[in-house]
């Protein structure tokens, strides 16, 4: 994929986005807020490269890119100056860098450790909303977890960042979870599934080896690509290409493997087995479990107004 305010070669300078780039580091550096100069891009539809709307991740991971201040990175790191153009210069790349990384824009009780057993993907809203031809179509944003005004965990379909979605559905944690755990387990010792799941970790077992050769093939492969590289022998355009189809590579093969591991932790798969594990385990191996069986839950607007207990006809499980 390009970068925004360069062609598709990495050289060519595309003006009208590169005034964009200038106008929003510009007012980052005067103070304003990310989300503030997110949300007026949206309002202007201007697009990213990929023709999609802006996220605060997606603009701070463009104001990060040394690319920017004609920098040429390998693997991360910056190696020298690049044959382009730069849209800011040096000082003021590292005047943002200084600025997005700095303590103060961190959260103080940010942590990477999960809370709620349903984050991260499990969750899509699934609220009707008009199409232009009178038709409908689900929101389909994932929803992300939020505690409500009186600290009782939830799920919200968020109309800001990240998701920008429609901000009309949320559902308490605790029930919702409770039903999702009850279902699961009881679909993990049902027989059919525990047959599939045997045969997977056979599988797995003769497998993962090779995964592991794969991945050292793919790194072999980069590394050739670099040497290639430097000796002049590859454009920038091809090199890029590597990186990029290699990355891809390894994301596939890196989902592979941990799904092998979450394969072996298995857990001995009758109800009563199961239903002892799932007291004790932490909440990561319990929502490697629930991976290796549900894909996602559609949450629907609730059928009921005021309804205090869970309301199961709003959910719509699709199980892998």
């Amino acid at each position: 994929m390009r970068c925004y305010g360069y062609d598709e070669t990495g050289r060519e300078v595309i003006e009208p986005e590169a005034a964009v780039i200038r106008d929003v580091v510009k007012r980052v550096l005067d103070g304003e807020s990310m989300r503030s100069t997110v949300a007026d891009l949206r309002a202007r539809e201007i697009m990213t490269s990929a023709g999609r709307p802006w996220t605060q991740q997606s603009l701070s991971r463009l104001l990060r890119n040394p690319r920017l201040a004609g920098l040429r990175t390998y693997h991360g790191e910056v190696v020298g100056k690049g044959q382009w153009a730069p849209i800011i210069d040096e000082a003021t790349h590292k005047r943002l860098l200084d600025l997005l990384d700095a303590p103060e824009r961190k959260q103080p009780h940010a942590t990477n450790q999960r809370k709620y057993l349903l984050s991260g993907g499990f969750l899509v809203c699934g609220f009707p909303l008009e199409d232009e031809g009178n038709g409908t179509h689900r929101c389909g944003k994932p929803l992300y977890t939020q505690p409500s005004n009186s600290g009782k965990r939830g799920y919200v379909c968020r109309a800001g960042s990240p998701s920008y979605g429609c901000g009309r559905i949320r559902i308490a944690a605790e029930s919702l979870e409770e039903e999702v755990a009850a279902r699961a387990l009881a679909r993990l010792a049902s027989p059919k599934v525990r047959a599939r799941l045997e045969r997977a970790v056979g599988s797995v077992m003769k497998g993962e080896e090779t995964m592991q050769e794969v991945l050292q093939a793919i790194e072999d492969r980069l590394v050739e690509a670099g040497q290639a590289y430097a000796k002049r022998e590859i454009s920038l355009v091809t090199l890029t290409a590597i990186e990029a189809e290699a990355k891809r590579e390894q994301k596939a093969v890196r989902e592979w493997i941990a799904q092998a591991q979450r394969l072996r932790a298995v857990p001995a798969m009758t109800p009563e087995g199961l239903a002892e594990w799932w007291v004790d385990a932490l909440l990561e191996r319990r929502r490697e479990l629930l991976a290796l069986v549900l894909d996602r839950i559609i949450v629907k607007p609730a059928t009921r107004a005021g309804q205090v207990q869970l309301d199961v006809d709003r959910l719509e499980f699709v199980w892998k």
